[in-house]
């Protein structure tokens, strides 16, 4: 009987880090109400009406033409990721129920965690063709620039700008 609440605790225990680690994984991807919650100060400050990418432009010295430009691209890109977020959030929550339910075989959580993965790489490989776009309508100059306030700020593509809380 020991024997067995040993195993059940040491499982317990494997399975609480395997979901707290997948859990800071995705910290990243967005939430249903658009990532705001818990947000830092600076992104505070420019959030509504396109503040940040207000600031972004005005930083990196965007022409009008550019800005309706990344603008297109950038809403094009909201509309293809939304379902591939809903669609994250669900296997999420369905490997997160899997992991919790304490019944579930190595086999089963194995294959939902690809799925996981595999919106995750879906989500990745747009994010890079996002990039991609935009970095193209930039000018040698002006990519450095954006190149290196994101390196800056330790931020992704679609983070842009990320702050740091301190």
């Amino acid at each position: 009987m020991k024997r067995q609440l040993r195993h059940l605790a040491l499982f317990a225990c494997i399975t609480a880090t395997a979901a707290l680690g997948s859990q800071s994984a995705f910290a990243g991807y967005g939430s249903p109400d658009g990532g705001r919650r818990g947000a830092c100060s600076e992104q505070k400050e420019h959030r509504g009406h396109g503040g940040m990418f207000k600031k972004m432009a005005k930083e990196l010295g965007l022409t009008d033409q550019q800005k309706k430009e990344a603008r297109a691209i950038f809403e094009a890109e909201r509309g293809k990721g939304s379902p591939l977020f809903d669609s994250l959030r669900n296997e999420r929550r369905g490997l997160q129920a899997l992991v919790h339910s304490g019944t579930a075989d190595e086999s089963a959580v194995r294959a939902q965690a690809a799925k996981v993965a595999a919106l995750q790489a879906d989500l990745a490989v747009q994010k890079a063709a996002q990039a991609r776009q935009f970095l193209a309508l930039l000018t040698p100059d002006q990519a450095a620039k954006f190149k290196e306030l994101r390196q800056a700020r330790r931020g992704g593509f679609g983070e842009f700008p990320l702050c740091r809380d301190k």
